[in-house]
Formats: structure tokens, sequence, C-alpha cells
């Protein structure tokens, strides 16, 4: 067999390998190869021409419009090739680390195939099994079809993160743009993330501070969508300015109107409740009704100049034709016996805890160009339950009505269309903070969907939900789980998942997992590790899309540099110098 001969490449060939470079109709060739090198060396001797490689190079496209790839033999890292058209990867998740004997890990394949999770959302973190990447939140995966409600009920005991995976759904929320708003923060958990939320143009997420000493709540102020209601107005005379049809436009500014007002006597008498202890009357709440209606005709107020809780009780002290006809009663003297009460218990909202925050007008507003929204009531005593039950059922009040707001504008068009995300946390201490808290918290579960907001519930247990006051309430809290679009379970135990079988179904491979989630961290003999071992199911839940029995997703929340550095997450604030050693006031490295 004859041997092949190789060409010979010549100062000749490589004159014309040259001129086809630089007038862009060939690449340069591979630098590994017999022409590659000879082509290198002639460019060598010939710095002249090797200036004109380089320009053709760096030129942005060949003759016939295909795209140049100009840094195509770049260096290589652990993302991928470096220059445009490399494929580098952006992020590049750690692999799966494991724990275990030389007895049992001899056994380990490291050819497994990955378990089905989806990438679709907030990157989580990682498959607690496989080590795949697990994405997902709420509105992301109702868009996508994997649930069919967008809302998440997360169960986990205290200690094991559940606050860390909220919240990072609550940035993955507004780098979406959609605005998380936690209505009632009873702990101040999430002031510090939402404070860092900032726009590029230079916006930060609002923190209103309400309690002792720190702001005040007009139950009567229309909120943002009062503030709506001009905006709509000036509109709609636009629009008859011009003679276009307005005739929708005025329906949505009646009817907004009347929620508006709905919302104001629906405020009055809850609060009116709490303080009594016991439902109010029929009249009463008729009195609050016409009384607030009549201020406003009479051109005094207005949604965009609400009263003040002592305006409405002067009005009813003063009394009139209207609201004695309205009371059936004869004269002044048996109108004022029959509204004696109800202004006594209104006059009991003006004075003491709950005048520091209901007497004036409110201090900050919803600002619906925010990032994030935090409503943080952490200043109020924890013994302080009528206080906490009113502030509670005002802040869930003022958020449901600003998200309302939005959603009136952009059917208006005169907004773009916002989309929110409700964050109740700590939802026991919610639910039982007053009457009227299971209803305001059951209606937005049931009407979510149609109000273009997603809604996380948490809280430790499901027996959280059974220490609510009545049977009915107890029915109705426990129905939050079954209408949730998925459930998110950290480590609970045992006797948990029991009470849990009527809503949920857990393979048994699944029930141990997340039993075993709830223990605590290994016993040390010693304490002479300078890291101490986490609890073993720190940052892992199962993610239950369906509640049909099919197999839930194990996840191991991870946490970014970013995360890391800002500490955003740390909700042992109180016992950094037990934990760490160092004194409160030094800072502690993240």
């Amino acid at each position: 067999m004859a041997r092949r001969t190789k060409t010979p490449v010549g100062p000749a060939e490589l004159e014309e390998l040259h001129a086809r470079i630089t007038a862009g109709d060939q690449l340069p060739p591979w630098p590994h190869t017999r022409t590659g090198r000879a082509y290198k060396r002639w460019c060598d001797e010939h710095p002249d021409r090797a200036e004109q490689a380089r320009t053709a190079r760096q030129a942005p496209q060949l003759r016939y419009g295909k795209p140049r790839f100009t840094n195509r033999y770049a260096s290589l890292d652990g993302r991928g090739f470096k220059g445009a058209f490399s494929g580098r990867m952006a992020v590049v998740s750690a692999p799966a680390a494991t724990q275990t004997s030389t007895n049992y890990g001899c056994g380990f394949n490291p050819w497994v195939v990955g378990a089905t999770a989806p990438a679709v959302g907030v990157p989580l973190g990682v498959h607690a099994q496989t080590g795949q990447d697990v994405s997902g939140d709420v509105l992301s995966w109702f868009r996508a079809g994997i649930i069919g409600n967008p809302s998440a009920f997360v169960l986990s005991l205290p200690g094991l993160g559940k606050s860390t995976i909220i919240r990072k759904q609550f940035i993955g929320a507004v780098a979406q743009g959609h605005v998380p708003i936690v209505a009632g923060d009873i702990k101040g958990e999430y002031v510090a993330v939402t404070d860092a939320m900032v726009t590029p143009a230079g916006k930060r997420g609002q923190v209103i501070r309400l309690g002792h000493g720190h702001g005040h709540l007009n139950p009567l102020a229309a909120g943002a969508l009062g503030e709506a209601i001009p905006v709509m107005q000036a509109h709609l005379d636009e629009l008859r300015d011009r003679g276009e049809d307005s005739t929708r436009l005025a329906e949505a500014i009646t009817e907004t109107e009347e929620s508006v007002h709905s919302r104001q006597v629906t405020m009055v008498v809850a609060l009116a409740e709490l303080i009594r202890g016991r439902p109010l009357d029929d009249f009463e709440g008729l009195v609050i009704s016409t009384s607030l209606r009549e201020m406003r005709q009479g051109g005094k107020f207005s949604f965009a100049s609400p009263p003040l809780l002592r305006d409405l009780i002067d009005y009813i002290r003063s009394g009139n034709a209207d609201l004695r006809r309205a009371l059936f009663v004869a004269d002044e003297t048996e109108y004022r016996r029959t509204v004696r009460t109800l202004v006594q218990t209104l006059e009991s909202l003006t004075d003491g805890v709950m005048g520091q925050v209901f007497a004036e007008h409110t201090t900050t507003k919803i600002d619906l160009d925010a990032p994030a929204i935090c409503i943080d009531v952490s200043a109020i005593a924890r013994g302080d339950q009528s206080l906490k039950a009113g502030v509670l059922l005002a802040c869930w009040s003022d958020a449901y009505g600003a998200m309302e707001a939005a959603h009136v504008l952009a059917d208006c068009g005169l907004a773009p269309q916002r989309y929110f995300l409700a964050i109740l946390d700590e939802m026991w201490a919610t639910l039982g903070a007053g009457a009227g808290m299971v209803q305001r918290v059951d209606e937005l579960t049931r009407l979510n969907r149609t109000d273009g907001t997603g809604l996380l519930m948490i809280t430790h247990t499901g027996r959280d939900l059974e220490t609510l006051p009545n049977e009915v309430d107890v029915k109705t809290a426990m129905g939050f789980i079954e209408r949730a679009g998925m459930v998110i379970c950290g480590g609970l135990p045992a006797g948990e998942l029991e009470r849990l079988k009527g809503v949920l179904q857990f393979t048994d491979a699944e029930a141990a997992m997340i039993t075993a989630w709830s223990k605590g961290a290994p016993i040390e003999r010693t304490e002479a590790r300078e890291r101490k071992k986490p609890p073993l199911g720190r940052g892992k839940f199962m993610l239950k899309s369906s509640k049909d029995g099919t197999a839930g997703i194990p996840v191991q929340v991870l946490l970014t540099a970013t995360e890391r550095e800002t500490n955003i997450h740390d909700t042992n604030v109180r016992f950094r110098e037990l934990l760490d050693g160092v004194p409160s006031g030094q800072a502690v490295s993240a």
C-alpha cells in the first residue's frame, strides 16, 4: 500500500489563503492543523500580514451575511467557552453533596438519571436526591399550566427555612415585574428584603410601619381605590368633551364608589365589633352607612379627602331628619337613646391604644409604583390582641383595595396591568387576630385568579388552624389547603402527616422523607467544630403540585452569594452573639 504524501504548503498557497481570509471569503484555519501551523509561522514572519489577518478576524460578518465567530477558539473555563456565540452558561449549579459511610458509599452510582423537575419560574435550589436544578413560583407555574390556582400553602416546623423559600419567591416576583405585598408583617421579617428591592429607575420597595409611635391608619381612608376615582372621572370628562361613548367608564366609576363605601362601612363595623366583643345590631350598621353617604354628599368630604372617625362620631351625635327617618324614631330624645351605645363604642376607637393608630389621617399611603410593599406591624405589643386584630384587618383592607384599584385602572386603559403576590406569613396569628380575618382570607383564596393575585399562605402545622375560636372558622381555614394550587411541606412530625391525609396523599417514601426532615441537628460530642451542623431538614421542602397522589419534588433550597452577603434571610438576629460568639456590636462575617 502506497504511503499517502502530504501536499506541501508553500508561500504561494499561503498568499492565496491569506487573500481569501482578508477578503472575508474564508475563516482562518484550525491552528492545530498542518495548514494552520504553517499559516501562523508565515504570519509571524510577515508582521504586516499578521495585522491584516487580525483585522479580518474582527470583522462582524462574512461577505455573504453569515455570522462571524470572532472568538472561536477562546479559552475554556468552568462555565464554557468565552466570547460571542460560545454557549457560555450564566449560572452553574454546584453538584449535589452527600455524606455517608464508606460501607454504603461504595454502592453509589454516579450515573444516575435525574428526576423530572420543572425549570419554570424562580430558581429555588436543587433536587434533594438528583441535584437537578428546581425552579418554581405560583404565578409562573400557573401560567405554564402546572397548577390550576396561583396559590401555595406552606407547612413546616419553625427554624427549617420556610420564610427563606418564601423570600426567594418574593425576590423572584420583583424580578418578573410582579408586586409582592406583605399586608401585616407580624415579626418584621420582610422589612430588609423589601427595602433591598430597587428598580432600574431607583424606586425602592415601600415599607409602612404601624404600631405604637409608628404612624397612623385612617379606617375611613379610601386608599388607592379612592384615589383612582378622580383619575377615572377626569378621563370620563375628556371622553364626553370629545363626544365618545363613556357609558362603560361611568358604570365603572359608580361600581368603584360603591365598593369604596362598602369597604368603609365594613371596616368601621369590624373595629367596633372588636371593641364591643360581639356583633353590632343591624340598625347600627345602617347608621354608619347612612352617615358616611350623607357626609360625602354634603360636599365637605370625598373619597380623595376622607373624614376621620371623629368626624363620623360628631355627625352621628348631631343627628338630622334623614338619620331619624332611617331609624324610624319619633324625636331627638329617642334618637339619642337609640345611638348612645354605638357612639360610646366608636368613641373608644379614638382614644387609648386604638386611637394611637386609627384616630388620625393615614401617615403613609400604599404606592402602587413601588416594586414591593411591606406593612410592618411588629411594633404592636404581643399582648395587645385587639389592636393587632384591628390593624391587620385595616392592613388587609387597604392592600386589597390597592390591588383592586390597579385592576380597575388597567381595565379602563389608564394604567398598565399589574400582577400581585399576596404573602400571608405566620398565618396562625393573622387568622386568630380577630373576627373577620378568616372571611377576608377566604375571599382572597376564592377570588385570587379573578383578581390577578398570587397567594402564599405560611404556617407551622395544620394544628394551628384548629386553634381558631369556632368550628366554622376551622373548617373554612382547612379549605385553604384544599384550594391551594400547590402545597410546600418542610419537616413535619408523623402526627401532622396523619392529620393532612384528608387533603394530601403522600407516598411512604415521601412521608418518611418529610418526617426525617423534622429531626434536629446531629449531636456533637464536643464544641470543637468551628462550624456547627444545621438541622437535617433545614432548607428541604417537598413541592406537591397535585393532591391526587402524584409524586412530589424534594428540593434543597440554595442561597446565592448575594443573599448570603446581604443576610436578608437571617431570622436569628437576636441570637447572633450566642450562635457566633461575637458581641452584638461587632460585625459578623457572612
